[in-house]
């Protein structure tokens, strides 16, 4: 069992056993009547949804599956504007505030980057077999940017946006890019869009349009 299994597994486990004593407390609460037992109760109920909430947050960061690596990477070398067209098309469709305007322009050396979103190895594969289709995404942004020319500030502050709020969650290192993986496939199971959410947010990492610099 790698890392990512155990740690579902562990999660899975805490869930259970706080759903259980949630509803323990909220019985509790229902049958107390008399004041300062209630206020507790309630302060113990509060750090138990507190709790649950955290666990749901890095529980749906975690990969959608545990795809094996050939199979994800010969998913990769079959994708086509196709696949990368409906992707791209999903995600435009959120709506996001602009982007604050770009004020360093210098790129970063892409193994420094890694280091500071502290990426492991389990990060540096999929990036990898993502950076095979970069090409092709840009390609397919820059046919959309002829015909509207804020499509790709668009694209990237829809990013940008579902970026804050994970962190805000307080998911960082190899479960934000899980989780960004996720959200750019549109939560799909297909193996072939899985593959080019992957290609879009490599896109976004090269182009230093998300993540950390």
């Amino acid at each position: 069992m790698d890392s990512h299994q155990q740690r579902k597994k562990d999660l899975e486990e805490h869930l259970k056993e706080d759903y259980s004593l949630l509803k323990e407390l909220e019985d509790d609460l229902r049958l107390t009547e008399e004041s300062k037992p209630k206020i507790k109760l309630k302060k113990q109920i509060k750090e138990v949804k507190t709790r649950i909430d955290e666990y749901t947050n890095e529980l749906n960061a975690l990969p959608n599956s545990l795809i094996e690596p050939d199979l994800l990477a010969n998913a990769m070398t079959s994708i086509t504007f196709y696949e990368l067209d409906i992707v791209i098309k999903a995600m435009i469709t959120f709506q996001a505030n602009p982007a604050p305007p770009e004020t360093n322009f210098a790129l970063t050396n892409p193994t420094e980057k890694i280091a500071k979103n502290r990426f492991t190895n389990h990060v540096l594969l999929p990036l990898n077999m993502g950076m095979s289709q970069v090409w092709e995404v840009h390609s397919l942004v820059n046919i959309y940017a002829s015909r509207d020319s804020s499509f790709p500030e668009r694209l990237k502050a829809v990013f940008i946006q579902e970026y804050d709020r994970l962190i805000s969650k307080g998911i960082s290192g190899d479960a934000l890019f899980d989780a960004l993986c996720k959200f750019s496939s549109g939560n799909s199971t297909d193996i072939k869009l899985i593959s080019a959410g992957l290609a879009l947010i490599t896109y976004l990492f090269w182009k230093c349009e998300v993540f950390e610099r």
